[in-house]
């Protein structure tokens, strides 16, 4: 057993330093929340590979046990999600959780075995690679039917609105980007010899840093909206309890709750009210008595209070292969003029919603682990409420800034996120998917409103400033006036291509500069 564990653990020099990195990346993520942390939690990593050049595999090790001490810590709650009796297989949570930890531990893995391979751990060609190559790893893992960006080390910026202004030009990838730039360089300060070089690369980090808050800072005092049309905007959190949501016996009472919070919001003055994912428990759209009587009473309260009710709900159609029956994972507005505009999720959470590969080969479909099985729904401009095109976000689509890029190409003047996050618990779960949606109203500068069942309900500007906001397992409504906006940032028109192209270069450069011969007598600790 000694054995096997000595060839699983990395060296014993890097095993404290890749778990201290490791509990530091996630204290920089709710709920510890200290956002600044991140630009040094990866120092102990980086300095212990930089002071002892592991070989290739040792560094994969090494980055491994650090991914693996990260997300275990980070994402220890998926163990405890509820209800627990939507799993089919008891104790299904704990090895899930186990997989998607080992699975994201490779990332961190590739990152150190390939810059072992490229530059042996010199300082000039870590220095340079290491922000490029950890990015373009965090933009792979974001990406596809697996994609999983919870962790990313730029949201951890999140919370500090002047930090992330850069992410309308550069989005996530440019705020990772910099993160890490800033703690190789001060990993560098930790092991080299010379004081010049220390004073360089530590005077280096100080500018990085300082150049970020105040040109984030002037960029949220130049930007004004007050020009721009608003919108009282109600944002609804109803605290339903997940253990009666989809008993058939409680869904009159549902549509009163429902109902009282339309005119609740409407006594506000609302000029649109949102409500969260699955917030009716019906097949909206389909001729079940139940499905009727939502569809109708809701579009008549709708029309009654001249107000647009934006509300999430599940759907289904027979547009599968023979006829077959297809779930969807929708929402809809209830118009004043009586039309109900659909949309249905595009990107569905694996495992979760449905099995990876399932659209493709509809036999996956059969297995059944608890998960929903929905069908993925056909891409579609923004929805038209009346007074704001909207671009819908619903639930896990908030991470995926793609869907927003193509409604604001298209025309959106607001972002809706609609999410039930009730099956997280009270657990780090919901304030760190909360925490990532911010990132979506800098990166377009729209406002982003999010309504969630059990909370964190939220109104963010497009500054990235957190308006108002509703905690945990309360019921409640807030009342904004949100400005319908226009116009494209740099990163709506062009998005990630140009920042992982520049990390592609980065990568190469730094794999060429540890191919330079050092210079006579500069030991392994020298700035170069």
């Amino acid at each position: 057993m000694k054995a096997l564990l000595a060839r699983m653990l990395p060296p014993r020099p890097l095993i404290v330093p890749a778990a201290v990195s490791g509990i530091l990346v996630t204290m920089s993520f709710p709920t510890a929340s200290v956002g600044v942390l991140v630009f040094a939690a990866l120092v102990p990593l980086f300095a212990s590979v930089l002071r002892h050049r592991p070989e290739r595999g040792d560094a994969f090790r090494t980055g491994f046990f650090f991914g693996f001490v990260c997300y275990l810590t980070m994402l220890w709650w998926v163990a405890a999600l509820i209800p627990s009796a939507d799993v089919t297989i008891p104790g299904l949570m704990t090895p899930a959780l186990l997989l998607l930890v080992l699975y994201l531990s490779v990332y961190p893995a590739l990152f150190l075995f390939l810059a072992a391979k490229a530059t042996r751990f010199r300082m000039a060609g870590f220095l340079v690679m290491a922000p490029g190559l950890w990015v373009l790893l965090e933009a792979l893992r974001s990406r596809g039917e697996l994609a999983f960006p919870w962790g990313s080390l730029g949201y951890a910026l999140s919370s500090s609105p002047p930090l992330v202004q850069g992410a309308a030009v550069g989005g996530l990838p440019l705020l990772s980007l910099l993160v890490v730039l800033v703690n190789v360089l001060l990993a560098a300060v930790v092991v080299s010899r010379s004081l010049r070089a220390r004073v360089a690369l530590g005077g280096t980090a100080m500018l990085i840093l300082a150049g970020m808050w105040t040109a984030g800072t002037g960029e949220m005092a130049r930007f004004d909206d007050s020009d721009a049309p608003r919108v009282r905007t109600a944002v609804v959190q109803p605290n339903v309890d997940l253990e009666i949501k989809w008993k058939p016996e409680y869904r009159d009472s549902t549509l009163r709750l429902i109902e009282r919070l339309v005119r609740e919001s409407s006594a506000l003055g609302a000029g649109l009210i949102v409500f969260p994912e699955t917030s009716a428990p019906v097949y909206m759209k389909a001729e079940r008595h139940d499905s009727r009587r939502y569809r109708e009473r809701l579009g008549l309260l709708s029309a009654e209070l001249e107000t647009p009710i934006f509300i999430g709900f599940l759907d289904y159609r027979p547009d599968g292969p023979n006829g077959d029956a297809n779930i969807y994972n929708a929402s809809g507005v209830f118009r004043v003029d009586g039309v109900l505009d659909t949309y249905e999720k595009n990107h569905l959470l694996p495992f979760g919603e449905a099995l990876p590969g399932s659209r493709r080969w509809r036999w996956l479909r059969k297995i059944d682990f608890g998960q929903a099985n929905f069908q993925q729904g056909t891409p579609r401009g923004p929805v038209q409420t009346g007074p704001a095109a909207i671009t819908p976000l619903i639930c896990f689509e908030s991470v995926f800034p793609y869907l927003c890029a193509r409604g604001v190409a298209d025309g959106s003047e607001m972002l809706v996120n609609i999410t039930n996050d009730g099956w997280f618990g009270d657990t780090p779960g919901p304030f760190q998917h909360a925490q990532m949606s911010i990132l979506r109203a800098v990166e377009f500068r729209r406002y982003l409103v999010r309504s969630a069942n059990t909370g964190v309900s939220m109104v963010v500007s497009p500054t990235g400033e957190v308006r108002s906001r509703i905690g945990l397992f309360e019921e409640g409504i807030l009342i904004e006036d949100v400005a319908v906006l226009s116009g494209e940032t740099f990163y709506a028109r062009h998005g990630d291509i140009p920042w992982l192209i520049a990390c592609l270069l980065l990568a190469g450069l730094g794999a060429l500069a540890a191919r330079f011969p050092r210079s006579p007598g500069a030991g392994n600790q020298a700035m170069m």
